[in-house]
C-alpha cells in the first residue's frame, strides 16, 4: 500500500483506512455479501422457473338461481383447499426451486355483469371443484379463458383509450387480530337471522357502466399451522400477562448469542441509556406478572384474546388483496373505489382488525405534498411505474409484488369470497342482484374493449 501511495499521493488517508480494513479481514465481508447476493438470485431464478412450467385454469363459478348455503358450510371449502399444503424436502427447496402453490379467488364485473373466478395450478382442480360442489351441488363450474387475456396497458402509450386505477387492501393492525367475520353478522333474535357479508360489495360491483370493469382479486397461499399459529398464541399469552417461551432452536440461540451486535442496544449504550431501559422493562415485567388473569383485565382485551385465540384455531393463509378499476379515459370515474373501499369497511372489527386500502405504496393515485403544479412531472412519471407494477401484479396473480402479505384463516376468507346468499326474506334485493349477476359471460371478453 505505501508503494501505491508514494506513486497515486492523491489516493489520500480515505483510501489508505480502507486498504487497512480490507487487509485486516475486511475482504471477509465482501465475501458474505456476495455470498447472500448470488444466493438470493440463485433461489429466485428456480422459483421462477417452478411458477414459469405451472400450468393455470380458470374456473367460473355459476351462481345458484336460490342459494341457501351458509357462510359456515364456505369455511368447509377453504378447509378442504387448505391441503394443498405440502411440506417439501432440501431438495424441493433449493434444487428444484419449488413453492407452496396458492389459488386467487376473484369477483370480477365486466359492465355489472359480476363473474366468481377461481384461477388455481391444473394440478389442484379437482381439488377446487370437489371443494365448491360439496357446499354449492347445484352451481355450475366451468373453464374459462383470462379475462385479461387479450387486454395490455402500457400507462406510457398516449394512445390508449384506457386508464386504471388499482390498490390493496391491507390491514390496520397486526394480521394476528381477525377482522369481522360472517359469524359476527348473525342475529339469533332477528327476522333476518344471516346478514351477506359481501352484499355491500356486489352491490358496488353492479353499480358500473357497460364499459367499465371493476374487481378484486384474494390471492391465498396456505400455510402450515407452525408457521404463523406459535406466533399468535404467544402474542395473547402476553396479553394475559403469561410468561412467553421463545424457544429453545438454534436460531434463537444465536441471535441471543449475536444480541450484542444490535446497533440500538449499542447507541443506547454510549448514550448512557442502558440503565433507564432496565428501569423500564422492570416495571413493564411487574405490571404484567400481576396482570395474570381475566378478571383484571378490561373488556376490549377480553375480546382482543378470545379473537386472536378464534383466528388462531383455524387453518391460515398466507394472503393479498387487491382492487382495479379500468374504463375508457373519457368515462373515468374515480368513485368507482369509494364503494368498494366502503364494503369492505363493513367489516371493522373495532376491537380486532379492520381492512383499509392503501395510500402510499402501491396506490395508482398520487397525492401531492406541497405543489401540484412543480410535482406534476414526478406524480406522473410515479403514477405510470405503479400502474404499470400493479396491473402486472394483477395479470400474473403475483403475490411478491406490492406490499407483504398477511394472514386470514379459512372463517375470514369464507367471508370475503363466497356465492351470494338469497333468502325469502329478502327475495326482492338477492332476486335483482342475481338476476344481473349470475350468469356472468363464459369467455368475460374484456380483451375485446
Amino acid at each position: 500500500m505505501s508503494i501505491l501511495l508514494s506513486l497515486f499521493p492523491q489516493i489520500g488517508p480515505a483510501a489508505h483506512a480502507f486498504w487497512l480494513f480490507f487487509s485486516n479481514g475486511g475482504f471477509l465481508l465482501f465475501v458474505v455479501l456476495t455470498v447472500i447476493v448470488l444466493y438470493k438470485y440463485y433461489i429466485q431464478t428456480i422459483n421462477g422457473n417452478f411458477k414459469a412450467n405451472q400450468k393455470w385454469v380458470f374456473l367460473s363459478i355459476k351462481v345458484p338461481r336460490e342459494n341457501l348455503t351458509s357462510t359456515l358450510a364456505v369455511e368447509q371449502i377453504y378447509s378442504q383447499l387448505h391441503a394443498a399444503h405440502k411440506s417439501m424436502s432440501m431438495a424441493e427447496l433449493y434444487i428444484e426451486g419449488r413453492v407452496q402453490l396458492w389459488y386467487s379467488f376473484e369477483i370480477v364485473s365486466l359492465g355489472g355483469k359480476i363473474s366468481f373466478i377461481v384461477r388455481s395450478a391444473e394440478k389442484l382442480r379437482d381439488t377446487v371443484e370437489a371443494a365448491f360442489y360439496a357446499q354449492y351441488p347445484d352451481a355450475e363450474i366451468s373453464e374459462v379463458n383470462d379475462y385479461l387475456e387479450n387486454f395490455h396497458f402500457d400507462p406510457e402509450d398516449e394512445n390508449s383509450e384506457y386508464d386504471i386505477y388499482g390498490t390493496e387492501i391491507k390491514m390496520r393492525e397486526p394480521d394476528i387480530f381477525p377482522i369481522k367475520t360472517y359469524k359476527d353478522l348473525e342475529h339469533t333474535s332477528a327476522e333476518i337471522k344471516i346478514i351477506d357479508p359481501i352484499a355491500p360489495l356486489l352491490e358496488a360491483l353492479s353499480k358500473i357502466g357497460p364499459d367499465e370493469f371493476l374487481a378484486v382479486q384474494i390471492l391465498a397461499q396456505p400455510l402450515a399451522d407452525a408457521e404463523w399459529q406459535e406466533k399468535a398464541q404467544k402474542k395473547a399469552q402476553e396479553l394475559l400477562g403469561e410468561e412467553v417461551h421463545h424457544g429453545d432452536g438454534v436460531l434463537h440461540k444465536l441471535k441471543e448469542a449475536l444480541g450484542f451486535l444490535n446497533p440500538v442496544k449499542i447507541l443506547l449504550a454510549l448514550l448512557g441509556a442502558s440503565g433507564g431501559g432496565g428501569e423500564h422493562t422492570k416495571k413493564e415485567n411487574f405490571q404484567r406478572t400481576n396482570k395474570n388473569d381475566l378478571l383484571s383485565m378490561t373488556e376490549v382485551e377480553k375480546d382482543q384474546v378470545v379473537g386472536i385465540q378464534t383466528k388462531a384455531s383455524k387453518p391460515g393463509y398466507l394472503s393479498k388483496i387487491r382492487m382495479m378499476y379500468i374504463a375508457p379515459k373519457e368515462k373515468f370515474d374515480l368513485s368507482r373505489r369509494a364503494a368498494v373501499v366502503g364494503a369492505y369497511r363493513t367489516l371493522s372489527n373495532t376491537r380486532g382488525n379492520s381492512l383499509k386500502p392503501d395510500q402510499k405504496n402501491v396506490n395508482t393515485k398520487i397525492k401531492y405534498r406541497i405543489s401540484k403544479t412543480l410535482e406534476a412531472p414526478y406524480m406522473e412519471w410515479l403514477a405510470g411505474r405503479r400502474k404499470h407494477h400493479f396491473f402486472e401484479g394483477w395479470k400474473l396473480r403475483n403475490y411478491y409484488i406490492g406490499l407483504p402479505q398477511y394472514i386470514l384463516n379459512t372463517e375470514e376468507l369464507a367471508t370475503l369470497f363466497h356465492l351470494p346468499i338469497t333468502a325469502p326474506t329478502s327475495a326482492a334485493d338477492v332476486a335483482r342482484i342475481e338476476s344481473k349477476k349470475s350468469q356472468a359471460p363464459v369467455n368475460l371478453p374484456i380483451g375485446d374493449f
